[in-house]
């Protein structure tokens, strides 16, 4: 009996474990379906409260009346930072920038968009130089919006309906002001008929698709290749999928458990087969049945919801493998652990909760943001979201990769260590 007589026989005892089956493959979508369905797919997780103000770096090149009023509305709903400091800079990698060799707008501006590019930040705004020049003489300008496309698009939504409803409020201030102010210089020279003409007129309704002087751009960081906003379904259905790849860890320890208590190991060693392959059998079987659960519920997501899956293909397989081998190896290291099973569901769960796969890890506090990154899955789901949101390549996700791989081979490391054949 070899390797793959071992896969096999391990994948036919799956196909024959009902319960097994759907937790590994309907929960998934249990959760991906009825979400998808009523949320939709193009305004990001829906209604939600935020009890908390977002970190908004507004980047002024102008210090006129009118930039400081759009900053004061801003202000009244984010958190607004108008410069970073010196270990922010240099912890941007900054430090040695031209643009930073002295403090001013150029030098925030380049850091905000690191930080924005870094994930630290969900967005910035820019305001030009000529903004309250033009604002005071009635002429259309811009305000840039920097996002992060893979961050919470809800945050990002609510950041834009804020900018503008300052800006239309910053616009149609400026216009009535300028325009009572006229219309006092005409009345007291004009005849009496032209002053009833012009009371009429202060009565008349702007046109219905009249639009307002500041116009927003929205830009995204120059390494990203995303072609449209990000929506509902390329952020829940890798969420999920990730959160249900790990509950491979409970299949495989029960798998191992139980055929230690029912002797079958013992028999399968008394037969020509050696340990290797009796172990690696069973991992193969794992990440066969991990590869599978992540190809059914992207395809699902594709098929039923147009999911967009991105163009790197390569890429995106390596980080499941990578991601599929971290699983298997903590699920080899967990069949070790005496009386885990009864408490590694909970565990599962936590994990999935701290790793960001039920809702944006940008919405937790910056302390559990920090602890995050102790579980593997915060690092698999960033990679998903760099290729399949941000439209990333394979050079932005080697770090992930490599971070599931560690994973994987500390638990395998572990395991060997701990593993007795004969318990």
């Amino acid at each position: 009996m070899n390797l793959l007589a071992i896969l096999k026989n391990d994948l036919r005892q799956l196909t024959r474990d009902i319960p097994q089956l759907a937790v590994l493959f309907l929960m998934p979508l249990a959760f991906i379906l009825p979400i998808g369905f009523a949320l939709g797919g193009g305004d990001g997780y829906g209604l939600r409260s935020d009890n908390r103000r977002i970190s908004l770096p507004v980047v002024s090149y102008d210090s006129g009346a009118s930039a400081e009023e759009l900053r004061a509305s801003l202000e009244e709903s984010f958190m607004v930072e108008n410069w970073f400091t010196a270990q922010q800079i240099e912890a941007a990698g900054l430090a040695a920038d031209p643009d930073c060799q002295t403090p001013g707008p150029a030098c925030f501006e380049r850091t905000a968009r690191r930080m924005v590019g870094q994930q630290q930040r969900s967005a910035l705004i820019i305001i030009p130089a000529d903004f309250s020049q033009r604002i005071a003489d009635g002429q259309k300008t811009e305000i840039t919006l920097v996002y992060d496309p893979g961050g919470d698009s809800t945050r990002l939504m609510q950041i834009e309906g804020v900018l503008k409803g300052a800006a239309v409020k910053l616009s149609v201030t400026h216009s009535v002001n300028a325009g009572f102010d006229q219309l006092q210089s005409l009345s007291a020279v004009a005849p009496e008929e032209m002053q009833t003409e012009l009371e009429d007129g202060l009565n008349t309704q702007p046109a219905a698709d009249q639009q307002p002087a500041i116009r927003l751009e929205t830009v995204q960081p120059a390494n990203y290749t995303l072609k449209k906003l990000p929506d509902t379904f390329q952020q829940t259905i890798p969420g999920y999928t990730v959160m249900y790849v790990f509950f491979l860890v409970d299949y495989l320890s029960g798998a191992v458990r139980d055929e230690k208590r029912n002797g079958t190991f013992k028999r399968l060693l008394s037969m020509p087969v050696r340990p290797a392959s009796l172990l690696g059998g069973k991992l193969l079987a794992a990440f066969v049945i991990g590869m599978l659960q992540v190809l059914v519920m992207f395809a699902i997501g594709a098929a039923v919801f147009g999911m967009n899956l991105g163009t790197q293909y390569f890429a995106l397989f390596l980080l499941t493998a990578a991601l599929v081998c971290a699983a298997t190896a903590i699920g080899l290291a967990a069949a070790t652990v005496p009386g885990l099973s009864s408490g590694l569901v909970p565990m599962l769960i936590i994990a999935a909760l701290l790793g960001g796969c039920m809702f944006p890890i940008d919405l937790m506090p910056p302390f559990l943001r920090t602890l995050s990154h102790l579980v593997p899955h915060s690092w698999a789901l960033e990679g998903f979201l760099a290729l399949i949101v941000r439209g990333q390549g394979l050079s932005a996700v080697l770090p992930q990769i490599g971070v599931l791989l560690a994973f994987a081979a500390g638990f395998f490391f572990l395991a060997v260590r701990r593993f007795d054949f004969e318990d």
